[in-house]
Parts: structure tokens; C-alpha cells; sequence
């Protein structure tokens, strides 16, 4: 994924929970970036080394919670940063 693709999944998941809450409750997207933290996605690098994006999705993760209102949620992710 190169960075112009991160910052568009970042505006896009902001955008959608800000334009309707509805879309996706706190609990969806804490498990939906959970997935991501736990399991992070590759991106190849100069000479073909491969990196994983997990600080991106732990950054995401750091700003939406401010944002959260479910408690559950705000834990789950937490718990999970604190790991990393």
C-alpha cells in the first residue's frame, strides 16, 4: 500500500463514520482496525523488502477513539495498542 492509498483509507473510514454514524457503530470499527492491528497488511519496499503497516493502523486507531462514545470499544482497542 503506498502512502497516498493510506491516507485515502484514513479519510474515507473518518468521512463515513462523520457523514453517518449509523454506518458503522464503535464496536464495528474497533473490530474492523483490530483486524488490521493484529494481522497488518505488506507493502513492498526499495529491493523488494516487504513491510507491514501495523503503526499506521495503530495511528488510526489512536485518533478514532477519541471519538468513540462505546466504552467497550475504547477498551478493546486499547488493550490491544497497549501490545504493540
Amino acid at each position: 500500500m503506498n502512502p497516498e492509498n493510506k491516507i485515502s483509507l484514513r479519510s474515507e473510514l473518518s468521512e463515513d463514520r462523520e457523514k453517518d454514524p449509523e454506518k458503522a457503530s464503535d464496536m464495528e470499527f474497533a473490530f474492523f482496525i483490530l483486524q488490521h492491528i493484529k494481522n497488518p497488511c505488506e507493502i513492498a519496499i526499495e529491493s523488494g523488502v516487504k513491510e507491514h503497516i501495523r503503526d499506521f493502523y495503530i495511528r488510526l486507531a489512536k485518533e478514532e477513539i477519541i471519538k468513540m462514545k462505546n466504552p467497550d470499544a475504547i477498551k478493546v482497542l486499547e488493550d490491544e495498542i497497549k501490545k504493540y
